[in-house]
């Protein structure tokens, strides 16, 4: 793939250079119906082609195939048009060297690569940054550290340097380094090494360190709970080890704090798996003080969560999920959150069998948030799928409702009896998604019925055409709060190379 991390093969037929070239984007925009807007006189059909946000990618490559190195531009754009003041333009340019290993720099340094720009980033730094967002970190999720340019626009990071050295192989034993500079001059270091006997067996370590000066933080009320602190010097450690077999697997990752005048805290995890395939069962678990203070220098606050999964797979894509998720507002606590899903989606037909109609999948969700026992809130997910020839479709419900407890009282973090006591909403929808040869068009409809607001449809339609390989174009027209409100999404893909 192109602007993706690669890996190049020397040979005798391999060309003097490659190169590749990329534009992406995408232009939206919101508007009222006729007959609905607030100014009646200042409305026109003009009013839907005016302004809104544009969002513009560009992206070159050019590559030395006999040297394994890999050149790449990059620029990303977001604005919003007409120029408000308000909202300044994003422009965020982006640099790049890969090498792969092949070469003559790759056979001295291994893989490797030097980043400028705003990055995004996988592994042990972004496990432990934004952790109550992310899911459970699971065993079988855990990525390898790695830097790459970000491919979208972003107002909240900045610019950065990274140089990641993906250390040669000796024997059993891989390694990395990397480093990463930020305008400030805040540096982010980051190492790893792993041992591998064979493909059943290995055993990797990770560390992580990074130090800044966190900004001013004022409290958002008179009562706020996060109160106001000054510019405070701010420091971060993290160590990461995973040990994995064909049928077990162990992670644990650690992360300690340290920010003047808030204090020093800590965030933990740690996962299991059992089995493979077909079976595999996965269990996680993980943490954090009310002082921690992540990577990116927030403070997500405290909290424990544990989670299991339970799968079983076939072949042609079949399988089934079982998924728990339990959430309490620190260890040792009574949890007052929780949710539990199944999915299922069978085997695909074989190309011998192909049926004209056939189950495609269905999944069912519980959950409850009883962080407010007065005010405890109960809701049930159901979703089918049906495939019908070349059109796919899947029907929808969800029930959302609230029980009432005493405030001393502990309701399980389930939807178990007494449940959905007060009737909040209802939804019912449908998807219909139909492809033949270069057109894709998708049609959503939905209808929520709500206790004390109007009820209210939606409706979204999606059509796209993808002529070949070098390039995609795509119009979603869609109403949140249909006839009222309408917004629009023009996307395209444009990619061209030398091969």
């Amino acid at each position: 793939m192109l602007f993706l991390p690669f890996c190049l093969e020397i040979a005798s037929a391999e060309p003097s250079f490659t190169w590749g070239l990329l534009w992406s984007g995408s232009w939206a925009n919101s508007f009222r119906a006729a007959g609905q807007a607030e100014n009646q006189e200042a409305f026109s059909g003009e009013d839907i082609f005016a302004g809104g946000t544009l969002a513009n990618r560009g992206d070159f490559n050019f590559g030395l195939p006999n040297l394994g190195l890999l050149l790449r531009v990059q620029a990303v754009d977001k604005r919003v048009l007409p120029p408000d003041d308000a909202r300044a333009p994003i422009f965020t340019p982006g640099f790049g060297i890969y090498y792969d290993g092949s070469g003559p720099v790759g056979s001295f340094l291994g893989k490797g690569r030097l980043l400028r720009g705003v990055l995004d980033e996988e592994g042990l730094p972004a496990r432990i940054r934004n952790v109550w967002v992310k899911s459970a970190p699971f065993v079988e999720k855990r990525k390898p550290a790695m830097s790459e340019l970000k491919t979208e626009a972003s107002s909240s990071k900045e610019s950065e340097t990274c140089l990641y050295l993906g250390l040669p192989q000796w024997g059993h034993f891989s390694g990395y380094a990397s480093t990463r500079i930020d305008d400030d001059l805040n540096p982010a270091f980051g190492f790893g090494v792993e041992t591998n006997w064979g493909d059943n067996y290995s055993l990797g370590f990770d560390g992580f360190y990074t130090q800044k000066e966190l900004a001013a933080r004022k409290a958002s009320g008179w009562f706020s709970a996060a109160p106001p602190l000054p510019e405070r010097d701010f420091r971060f450690w993290a160590f990461g080890a995973a040990f994995n077999t064909q049928n077990f697997g162990l992670a644990s990752d650690l992360a300690l704090s340290e920010a003047f005048a808030f204090g020093r805290d800590m965030y933990g995890n740690a996962a299991i798996r059992i089995g493979d395939k077909p079976w595999r069962f996965s269990l996680a678990a993980d943490a954090a003080g009310s002082r921690y203070v992540d990577r990116g220098g927030a403070a997500p606050g405290a909290g424990f969560r544990m989670a299991s999964r339970l799968e079983r797979r076939w072949v042609r894509s079949g399988s089934f999920r079982f998924d728990t998720v339990f959430r309490s507002p620190g260890f040792g606590e009574i949890f007052n959150r929780g949710e539990a899903s199944i999915y299922f989606r069978p085997s695909a037909p074989s190309p011998k069998n192909r049926l004209l109609f056939h189950f495609s999948r269905a999944s069912l969700a519980l959950s409850r948030d009883a962080r407010v026992p007065l005010k405890t809130e109960d809701s049930l997910q159901v979703m089918a799928g049906f495939n019908f020839g070349s059109w796919r479709t899947s029907l929808s419900g969800a029930l959302h409702g609230r029980s009432i407890f005493d405030v001393d009282e502990n309701p399980l973090p389930f939807p178990l009896p007494p449940a959905f006591e007060t009737f909040e909403s209802f939804k019912a929808g449908g998807e219909l998604n139909w492809s033949k040869g270069i057109v894709s068009i998708s049609a959503k409809t939905g209808y929520t019925i709500k206790a004390e607001k109007e009820n209210i449809w939606d409706i979204a339609v999606n059509a796209s055409v993808k002529p070949g390989k070098w390039g995609r174009v795509g119009l979603k027209i869609a109403s949140d709060q249909f006839p009222e409100k309408w917004n629009y999404t023009l996307t395209w893909r444009l990619e061209t190379n030398s091969r």
